[in-house]
């Protein structure tokens, strides 16, 4: 899986409206396994609460070069 579809993937099960804010070419190559894990602990989730949204959109800007 790319960087785009993780990241797009993440932004539609967030529902977030300004995607433009996480831009996959953002993300720097050497950190795809932590972009790969916050993915898959998203796509396992039913529900996600305000503050994990916030937590998680903090750590994809962790990811950003």
């Amino acid at each position: 899986m790319t960087k785009e579809e993780m990241m797009n993937a993440i932004a539609g099960k967030l529902k977030l409206v300004n995607v433009g804010v996480i831009k996959p070419e953002s993300i720097d190559d050497s950190k795809i396994n932590e972009l790969k894990d916050l993915y898959d602990m998203v796509m396992k989730r039913d529900n996600i609460s305000p503050s994990e949204m916030t937590a998680i959109t903090e750590e994809l800007g962790n990811l950003r070069r």
